[in-house]
């Protein structure tokens, strides 16, 4: 079910650009260059364990699977900002960052994590699992407006 959410997804966003002239490759790269800028700056977000700053690459409209459970707008930013000032560390650890074009207002990024955090008890948690965002071009500003994370423990070292 949740593949072919995310397909139907995936087909608006295509069908948003029918009717338009193709893309050049400068154009693609241009888009693939800021959508890897975008999941960066998320990234670095994240690292900074700063609420407000998360939240600013969200769109309004955003909702995401996270393990499986379809969390909207309200409560991701409601979770964002009583959990994660409360680490004492944070370290996202994203790669393997793939790039795919939707169209000139349109992409997704996937990508691999490995989260490791300090909570406020001290206690170290480790995750890892494969992200999915799409992004939409919002005025001149690049916005989630969907995301999928599964997460699994990862061993500590």
């Amino acid at each position: 079910m949740r593949a072919l959410r995310r397909l139907t997804l995936i087909s608006l966003v295509l069908c948003g650009a029918c009717g338009e002239a193709p893309l050049s490759d400068a154009e693609r790269g241009a888009i693939v260059a800021s959508i890897d800028s975008a999941t960066r700056a998320f990234e670095a977000a994240e690292r900074t364990r700063d609420p407000e700053r998360v939240i600013a690459h969200l769109a309004p409209d955003f909702y995401m699977y996270n393990d499986g459970v379809r969390a909207d707008y309200n409560s991701t930013t409601a979770q964002i900002r009583g959990t994660l000032g409360t680490f004492q560390y944070l370290e996202p650890g994203f790669a393997d960052i793939e790039v795919t074009v939707l169209g000139r207002d349109g992409a997704m990024a996937s990508l691999t994590f490995q989260d490791s955090m300090v909570d406020a008890s001290g206690a170290t948690l480790q995750f890892r699992g494969a992200t999915t965002l799409v992004w939409e071009r919002r005025g001149t500003d690049w916005l989630i407006t969907y995301a999928d994370a599964d997460h699994y423990p990862a061993a500590i070292p």
